[in-house]
């Protein structure tokens, strides 16, 4: 999925783990484990790949991603903070839509790993350029494992002196076989659809995916099951901290309108989203708050 990338080694950090870069000295961190292969790049602390050995890749990536530590990446698993969507109209104009983190350089944290699996993580703390765009004080972590599965955890603290709110989302591309032999269990009752004025509506028990979908379902349970008949196999998707599972692909006419994603793109990508898009997450002066999922 990212050998189109041509990734050359800068440093190893670890038996598994190495520092990498592409033409354009953008920097990488690859995995390549005896139980899975992952990379993640520093500009947004942005996993694109993660394969379980032996496996299809679990994550979608765009062949026409940029890399450029300027622009979002499209595909992988963006992490969307401190706010979901357009940012609250008292922060003021201009701002980037899905918040600041998935477009900042992060530094890489702790490496540690064993026979099972790699945890890494990567840690972004506030600036001045930070504090002008959202007025907190944070450090925020996240923290990956990766062996059989993956899991992220992303973990905010206020290091501030006044309670902060925030929204998010580990913004999941998923790598699907096509659309036609994928459904979805679990996603909950009702949901927010916002292709049609989002308007509030009744889920089915089990989601084909056969067009267009931008939906908030916000009665998520733990557990979300994304099943492939085309790869002979079910993702156990399950997360904590969120209040919404957001179900996206972009379909042919959004596909189009992309430069970042092939016209094709949306056949084999679909997006599942532990999410916190309703009621804002409050964390008080030096207090935590977890946002995690992992897939199985």
């Amino acid at each position: 999925m990212i050998d189109h990338l041509k990734l050359t080694t800068k440093q190893p950090l670890s038996p598994s783990v190495q520092l990498m870069t592409d033409a354009n000295q953008v920097e990488f961190i690859s995995i390549a484990h005896p139980n899975a292969q992952a990379c993640f790049t520093l500009h947004g602390a942005h996993l694109i790949h993660f394969q379980p050995t032996g496996k299809a890749p679990i994550i979608w990536l765009s062949k026409t991603a940029v890399f450029d530590n300027n622009k979002a990446i499209r595909g992988g698993v963006p992490i969307c903070w401190p706010w979901f969507g357009a940012p609250a109209a008292e922060l003021g104009n201009g701002l980037p839509s899905h918040g600041f983190a998935r477009n900042t350089q992060w530094q890489l944290g702790d490496i540690s790993e064993d026979e099972s699996a790699v945890t890494i993580s990567f840690k972004l703390v506030d600036t001045p350029a930070t504090q002008a765009l959202w007025p907190h004080s944070f450090e925020l972590t996240l923290t990956a494992t990766i062996g059989d599965s993956v899991q992220l955890s992303l973990t905010t603290k206020n290091t501030g002196n006044e309670s902060l709110t925030y929204l998010a989302a580990l913004h999941t591309y998923l790598n699907i076989s096509a659309p036609e032999k994928t459904s979805v269990a679990g996603l909950g009752p009702t949901y927010v659809d916002s292709l049609d004025n989002k308007c509030m509506k009744n889920g089915a028990e089990k989601l084909s995916i056969a067009g267009p979908i931008d939906s908030l379902y916000i009665e998520p349970t733990d557990k979300v099951t994304l099943m492939d008949s085309g790869y002979d196999r079910e993702l156990a998707i399950q997360s904590s901290g969120h209040d919404t599972i957001v179900t996206w692909t972009p379909w042919v006419e959004g596909a189009r309108g992309m430069a970042d994603m092939p016209d094709d793109g949306y056949q084999t990508m679909l997006c599942l989203e532990a999410a916190i898009t309703g009621t804002a997450v409050e964390v008080a002066p030096g207090q935590t708050h977890i946002l995690s999922t992992s897939i199985t």
